[in-house]
Parts: structure tokens; C-alpha cells; sequence
């Protein structure tokens, strides 16, 4: 049984909050879509209570170990896998800006100097950071989800099947441009079609004449199996030894095949009916 669903509303912070819905099998899968984060407290008195009803700013600033956040973050863009037995997977902005790390990225240090420059409440803390915003995450998951070793991987030969989209959606998670020495992305796509569905996950870093990085995570599940096969591949080369023209890197969809391999793993994640109810 398959169905669509769409609706508009507001949550507790008061973001109106686009969404879209399809069941597929035992699996319940939502996207919503809203506004970005605000560059400071929208509810200062709120926020200044102590109890937990903090608006999106605050609820990032407490929850995170950086000092300052991409340019464009989409705070309730959200990708959401819910199976029936309890199972989910989530794919959300807070849980990726987690995995950045609170260290200082060595990369170029005149454009982490230019970034820093460009964000005067970001030079006056004295934490450092990666301004690049990597992030290796690879999705939220529920414990009722095991994960196991696999040597199965995902049979992209079935992805190239022209079959009927029963449902996409393409979201940005947070994106900065480096002040305009590149881009750092986090996007998740998600295809369902007759017969599975397919989840891309991707970070993309492109620092302009210096390095280009991506962490693709792939989520793979085909309908009357019992589990997800999740895909992760890091990538990454200097820009030079590339050999092609800026303008050539400019689009992921253009560089990322041409990127050396520099971490592969596939593994499976099993539903655990067993521990859900």
C-alpha cells in the first residue's frame, strides 16, 4: 500500500513547515521544509526562561561545540525513514553539524583567515575550529537498528532502471560559501520507486584552487527485506593534482567522479523487530 500526503503547518517555534509524505510498505517517509535559522535569539524572553522552550537559534547554540555556524542553515529541513515496527532514520542539520570537528582545519590558512575576517563575533572567540564545516555524518538512527558488516553492496544497475518516481525530494541541510573562496554543502536526496527506495546523503567541500573533499553516503532498501544496505565513501584531492579547470568544479555532480577514493564502507542495517514493539 502506497500513498502521498502533503500539508502545511507551524510548529512550536512558529516555522511554517512544508511537508510531503509517502508510505512504502512498512516504511512511513516525510520531508519537511522551512526557513533558515535566524542569525540570533528570535524569542529572547523565551530563550531566557529556565525551562526548555528555546527557538531554533538557541536550541543550536546550546547543542553545538562551535563557535559559529554555516551562513544557510536549515534547521527543520528534514528527512525522515519511520518503520512500522518503531525503527527510524532521520537525516537533520543539528545531528550533522555535531560531527564537526572543534578543531582548526589546516587547510589554506589565508581563506580560513578571510572566513574568519568576514564574521566579526567568530574572531572575538578564541575557540578555533574547522571553518569548513566538514562533516562525516551518515545519518540518525534509532537503537532498534543493527548495524553488520556486509559484503553485499548496492546494485546501482537497478538504479539505472527507467521506473516510475513515486516520490523525490531534494533537501539542503546548510550550505556557507567560505566567503567566496568555495562552498561547503550538506544536501540528502531521496527516490522511491516501485520497488525500493534510495537515499543520497552528501557533504561537498570545494576550496577554490586548494582542495575538493565529499562524504556521500548512499541508503539503499529494497521493498520486502528487512534491511537498509548504507553505503559511506569518502573522497578527496588537492586541487592541482586534479588537473582540470576551476570552472570543472565548480557543480559536485562534475568533480566527485573524478575524486580519488580514500574510505569505502558498506554495511547493513538490520530492523530489530525483535526489540521494538
Amino acid at each position: 500500500m502506497m500513498y502521498m500526503a502533503e500539508e502545511s503547518r507551524v510548529d512550536s517555534g512558529r516555522y511554517t513547515t512544508n511537508s510531503q509524505s509517502i508510505q512504502f510498505g512498512p516504511w512511513f517517509i516525510s520531508y519537511d521544509v522551512s526557513c533558515i535559522l535566524p542569525s540570533v535569539c528570535s524569542t529572547k524572553l523565551v530563550c531566557e526562561r529556565d525551562d526548555d522552550q528555546f527557538c531554533q537559534f538557541c536550541i543550536y547554540s546550546k547543542e553545538l561545540k562551535i563557535p559559529h555556524f554555516p551562513d544557510m542553515v536549515f534547521p527543520k529541513n528534514v528527512l525522515s525513514l519511520s518503520h512500522n515496527s518503531g525503527a527510524k532514520i532521520v537525516f537533520n542539520p543539528l545531528d550533522a553539524l555535531r560531527h564537526v570537528a572543534s578543531t582548526v582545519e589546516n587547510i589554506e590558512v589565508s581563506c580560513a583567515e578571510a572566513w574568519q575576517e568576514s564574521r566579526p563575533d567568530a574572531t572575538k572567540l578564541k575557540k578555533a575550529f574547522d571553518w569548513t564545516f566538514s562533516t562525516d555524518y551518515k545519518g540518525t538512527l534509532t537503537d532498534n537498528i543493527v548495524i553488520e558488516a556486509t559484503n553485499e553492496s548496492i546494485d546501482f544497475e537497478i538504479l539505472k532502471k527507467k521506473d516510475q518516481i513515486l516520490f523525490y525530494h531534494d533537501l539542503t541541510l546548510f550550505e556557507d560559501e567560505l566567503h567566496d573562496h568555495g562552498v561547503s554543502k550538506l544536501s540528502v536526496k531521496i527516490r522511491v520507486m516501485p520497488s525500493y527506495w534510495y537515499v543520497l546523503l552528501r557533504y561537498f567541500l570545494r576550496v577554490d584552487d586548494v582542495l575538493v573533499r565529499s562524504f556521500e553516503t548512499r541508503m539503499f532498501h529494497m521493498l520486502n527485506t528487512n534491511y537498509v544496505l548504507r553505503e559511506f565513501t569518502a573522497k578527496e584531492s588537492k586541487a592541482s593534482d586534479l588537473k582540470i579547470p576551476t570552472a570543472h568544479m565548480k557543480e559536485a555532480d562534475d568533480v566527485i567522479p573524478l575524486l580519488p577514493v580514500k574510505e569505502k564502507t558498506t554495511q547493513k542495517l538490520v530492523v530489530n523487530i525483535d526489540q521494538t514493539s
